[in-house]
């Protein structure tokens, strides 16, 4: 039990993350798609963005910590581990580094008047920026060094699942090498009708347990990297063509053009929308209590 509890230790604390990002950024994006020249506040600008940085390089930094925890169980079983009291000191250390990051968010965003041509008429209104214009050098240094950060974040997670993965995948063949070992061996009658042994039984059927428990964790958290994987990377990208691009762009973009753009840059919510219902599909125990509690008793 005590292994189970470790191996689910990081994912309430992520999944409250995820809540606030995939919350903080619907509400984002839709005041964003109503008020797209006319933002409302420039207060709810920069906190929205605050909330959002933070939580994000929060649940990133949870997933890099998952990864090194899986990493050192699966990898290297017998060196040192993550206990409880190193468990909370990182905890500590990947939220404080999450707020100090996200900081300067806090005088680098806010409205900026912005001008352009949308079909033939001349619009100027009054957008809501991670970058308002105010500091411009601190603004490119700053966003750069997110996106650095962004993208070795993603490859360093990606470096550490590749000999996870390789361990899982000798581990499942070496059991279904005994399994039919044992399924094609000659069966012994006097074996047969010799009663089993109770508590053998009753630790054979554990054993079996904790190992499919195993399995199972393993792939919740190699599923929820993949969509990692896949959700940020088309955000980091258009995060770099936004930045190098002018703020024109925008407005000599087709209909069509601006919704690709637009779902692509905001493709990493998916990651913080998709780890509940990876958790609730891979965990046999969590999805029984979930069913159970919409079930009249």
């Amino acid at each position: 039990m005590k292994e189970n509890r470790d191996d689910r230790n990081f994912i309430p604390i992520l999944s409250v993350f995820d809540l606030i990002a995939s919350t903080s950024a619907s509400v984002f994006f839709v005041l964003e798609s109503i008020y797209f020249v006319v933002f409302p506040s420039e207060s709810l600008c920069i906190g929205l963005f605050f909330v959002m940085t933070g939580s994000s390089s929060t649940s990133g930094l949870l997933l890099l910590l998952i990864a090194v925890q899986r990493y050192l169980k699966i990898c290297k079983p017998l060196g040192n581990q993550m206990n409880e009291s190193k468990r909370k000191i990182a905890l500590m250390a990947v939220i404080v580094i999450s707020i100090l990051w996200s900081c300067p968010v806090l005088v680098l965003a806010g409205i900026k008047q912005v001008e352009g041509v949308v079909h033939t008429i001349n619009v100027t209104g009054w957008s809501c920026y991670p970058t308002s214009g105010k500091y411009p050098t601190i603004e490119g240094v700053y966003y750069s060094l997110f996106f650095f950060l962004v993208a070795a974040n993603i490859f360093i997670v990606t470096l550490l699942y590749i000999p996870i993965g390789i361990q899982i995948y000798k581990h499942t063949r070496k059991t279904q090498t005994a399994n039919a070992n044992i399924a094609s061996a000659p069966s012994d009658s006097t074996s047969e009708s010799k009663p089993v042994d109770g508590p053998s039984l009753v630790a054979f059927t554990r054993k079996k347990a904790y190992r499919a428990s195993q399995i199972n964790f393993n792939m919740i958290f190699m599923t929820i990297m993949m969509f990692y994987l896949i959700s940020y990377v088309p955000t980091c990208i258009f995060i770099l063509i936004g930045k190098l691009s002018d703020h024109d762009f925008w407005y000599n973009l087709s209909t069509e053009e601006m919704n690709i753009y637009f779902t692509l840059d905001r493709f990493y919510v998916i990651n913080h929308v998709v780890n509940p219902i990876i958790y609730c599909y891979f965990d046999f125990k969590f999805r029984k209590d979930f069913i159970s509690l919409f079930r009249c008793s």
